[in-house]
């Protein structure tokens, strides 16, 4: 199973960044093909992308439901999302820096460089804010 992981120092206060990412109206903002996600009332995250997800080389408008964690006390949020990809990862907070990890079942080009984007946005998302 791939494993993708990027980290970079935490930009800002760490309170204010992880209650940004425990927010899961603030997806779309900074993962890019994300165009909606609702907290359900099980605690469950609702998300809408446009994706490539059956590889036809054609985007798609897909939904699902994922679970979404979040644990303050040790500045971590899990989820998966099931399906055919085994997607699942985590955002950690630790000390002076982020982490974010995704694991698949395959690998997918421009992950790397995808999750890279994500933690730069959400830094800049957060500098625009204060």
């Amino acid at each position: 199973m791939p494993t993708y992981t990027v980290t970079r120092p935490l930009d800002g206060d760490a309170d204010e960044y992880f209650d940004y990412i425990a927010d899961p109206e603030n997806l779309p903002a900074y993962f890019p093909r994300m165009t909606e996600a609702h907290e359900l009332p099980d605690g469950k995250v609702e998300t809408t992308a446009h994706v490539d997800a059956d590889r036809d080389g054609q985007n798609e408008t897909v939904t699902s439901v994922a679970e979404f964690d979040v644990d303050h006390a040790a500045r971590e949020i899990r989820w998966s999302a099931p399906g055919p990809h085994d997607y699942r990862g985590s955002l950690h907070l630790a000390g002076d820096r982020v982490e974010l990890t995704i694991h698949t079942a395959e690998d997918f080009d421009g992950m790397q460089q995808a999750l890279d984007g994500t933690l730069a946005t959400i830094a800049d998302n957060l500098r625009r804010q204060a």
